[in-house]
């Protein structure tokens, strides 16, 4: 395992910053003490580019984000949660209708503290068209401003993701007031082909 220690990481995200990369994005806090320190950090050595750090689907998880988070440039926080009716029931151990209401409680708080609150919906290729417009629509009114939907699995082709992206905005229109983002896993080596076919199709941020 490769693993990049707390100063490394700092002086990475400085780099990317310099480079001009949009969005830094760092992981969920597990250590309270550490990863809190961790993200003021970063927060504070990064000025110009959009700082994202993950929530669970809990205000005590959002709360704590946010203290660590405040304080940077351009703070962003992102509600992550599966489409897909294996990955709502057997990882997150929810029903569908339940983890809806999840995703848009949990976007309504983060909107409380923070003007810019990203969906990253997982599993997004595999879920029921009807399932994932109603996560997303539920998603932007209550205030996201950025959906990003992720072929998890990664197994589609570029012309079936570009396909993907240009239903999604045939069965919701909202999706043309926020930014569409995309992450594609590269299983078949196909991630970077499937990023410019959806970018060709409308999605404006590649994770």
């Amino acid at each position: 395992d490769f693993a990049l220690s707390f100063k490394e990481k700092i002086e990475l995200s400085k780099l990317l910053n310099k480079l001009g990369v949009d969005v830094i994005e760092l992981d969920f806090i597990k250590n309270a003490r550490i990863d809190s320190l961790q993200i003021k950090s970063i927060s504070s050595a990064v000025k110009g580019s959009i700082i994202a750090v993950p929530v669970e689907l809990n205000n005590e998880s959002i709360e704590k984000t946010w203290s660590a988070l405040q304080s940077a440039e351009k703070p962003r926080l992102q509600v992550c949660a599966p489409a897909s009716q294996v990955q709502i029931e057997y990882l997150s151990h929810k029903k569908p209708d339940a983890m809806l209401e999840s995703v848009k409680n949990a976007v309504i708080a983060c909107k409380k503290l923070c003007s810019d609150v990203e969906l990253v919906i997982e599993d997004a290729t595999r879920s029921e068209q009807a399932f994932l417009t109603k996560m997303t629509e539920a998603a932007i009114e209550a205030g996201a401003t950025v959906i990003t939907l992720c072929d998890t699995a990664g197994t589609m082709l570029p012309s079936e993701f570009a396909e993907f992206i240009k239903e999604q905005y045939e069965a919701t229109p909202a999706l043309n007031n926020v930014t569409l983002g995309i992450s594609c896993a590269n299983t078949i080596s196909m991630a970077d082909a499937c990023a410019v076919a959806a970018v060709a199709e409308g999605a404006a941020q590649i994770r």
